[in-house]
């Protein structure tokens, strides 16, 4: 059986919450209803995206990120919100700073992704949390949009998620979850 997935970190209840006041703010201001709100219990950073993949290779996925994620939990930042991507936006997100705790998770995760049976296609890594989807008619939003927002949260976990498509937009279901832990170095293991 084919599972569409991504692998990507959710977003803690607290900084969850301030950006969906943030974009409830936005949706009140959305009159010509150009944006398709994410329900924020859906919010997440992609750290990549995955496709249809067959079950038993997400489980040999899933083996390698239990061997190669070696991240510590890491605060995680939010600048500001914006569209995105500037050249063409099809988003209104939060954008993450990308710092090197992220940028190294982001690194054990493709990792684990070549070592595995699955093949992606090679994608610039811009993490964001995306609050909002823009519809494809000829109505803009005109609201206004954040543009300096600071949140901060400790990131404790990475997951596997399944995304099915419904009518109502796409549900999300964490299949391996992969807490990030403080790892120690034990010099008397050796």
């Amino acid at each position: 059986m084919s599972i569409r997935s991504f692998i990507a970190i959710p977003i803690p209840k607290e900084m969850a919450n301030a950006l969906g006041d943030a974009a409830a703010a936005m949706a009140y201001q959305d009159k010509s209803n150009a944006v398709r709100w994410v329900d924020q219990a859906n919010y997440h950073v992609t750290l990549a995206f995955l496709g249809e993949q067959q079950e038993s290779d997400l489980e040999a996925l899933a083996d390698q990120m239990d061997i190669n994620l070696q991240q510590d939990a890491f605060p995680m930042a939010i600048g500001h919100c914006s569209p995105f991507p500037e050249a063409r936006p099809k988003l209104i997100a939060a954008m993450v700073s990308k710092d090197s705790s992220l940028q190294e998770l982001h690194r054990q995760v493709i990792t684990s992704i070549v070592a595995s049976p699955i093949q992606i296609e090679k994608r610039r890594f811009n993490p964001h949390i995306t609050l909002g989807r823009l519809r494809t008619n000829k109505n803009r939003f005109v609201g206004a949009i954040p543009t300096a927002m600071q949140l901060s949260a400790t990131i404790g976990e990475v997951s596997i998620y399944q995304s099915t498509l419904t009518p109502s937009g796409a549900e999300y279901d964490a299949m391996f979850r992969f807490p990030l832990e403080d790892f120690e170095y034990d010099a008397d293991a050796i």
